[in-house]
């Protein structure tokens, strides 16, 4: 049976229904039981989906991806089973090609309760959240319900992004809220598994936003919502 860090590593190859039978019931059987790792998986599949490009990639991308990150001696793109011949191989491989991938088509990329320049923490999140409130160009919105305000978004102009939840009543072991990002053309992007018990979190988005929603979904999060509306942030 693997452990936690085992699974953890397998998470992003899970995302990408890159294991095989055995590994990926035992993936599901630790992510049922681990918010870590169900909020993980929610936020490698968040970002796998956005590597569906709309139309076909201009000519010579993938000749430019490959060329930054080098050819893999003993794996190719064609054949996964040669790439599953080393754990962490693959998974350096396939995260490695999905990070410039995600810099190509411009794909958010989800960064939650994670520290950045040494803020750590809650309390440093909200810190970094208050002093980027105050930045040139930055968006600052409130999610409402009738009771009041239950959180509030920040965005920065170079796209670092901040949920403050407040007030927002705990939710059962197998229920998360989820926080999304809608684009100009009303489509609705996850931008993180906050938790059942919500605190500071932070996420990145430097595309153009319309504005946020905050929903409830089942616990791990999903890709497409299909829970109840907490409250709409619009722009």
């Amino acid at each position: 049976m693997m452990d936690h860090d085992q699974v953890l590593e397998l998470v992003p190859l899970h995302a990408l229904d890159a294991l095989d039978e055995v590994e990926a019931r035992e993936v599901e059987a630790h992510v049922a039981t681990c918010d870590v790792c169900s909020s993980e998986l929610a936020n490698h599949r968040a970002v796998a989906s956005g590597l569906v490009a709309d139309e076909a990639a201009p000519s010579g991308v993938w000749e430019r991806i490959v060329g930054e990150i080098g050819e893999p001696a003993s794996a190719t793109v064609t054949n996964i089973d040669e790439a599953r011949s080393s754990t962490k191989r693959r998974v350096t491989w396939l995260t490695s090609v999905a990070a410039i991938a995600a810099l190509v088509f411009g794909v958010v990329a989800i960064v939650q309760t994670a520290a950045k320049n040494e803020l750590t923490g809650p309390e440093g999140i909200v810190a970094a959240a208050e002093a980027a409130a105050q930045e040139p160009g930055a968006i600052v919105t409130e999610f409402t319900t009738e009771s009041g305000t239950v959180g509030q978004v920040v965005l920065t102009a170079d796209g670092d992004g901040y949920v403050i939840p407040s007030e927002l009543e705990p939710l059962g072991a197998d229920r998360t809220y989820q926080l999304w990002v809608i684009t100009p053309d009303e489509v609705a992007i996850s931008a993180g598994v906050l938790g059942n018990e919500p605190g500071p979190s932070r996420f990145t988005w430097t595309a153009d936003v319309a504005g946020f929603a905050l929903t409830r979904e089942v616990a791990g999060g999903v890709v497409s919502s299909a829970g109840d509306v907490v409250s709409v942030a619009n722009l």
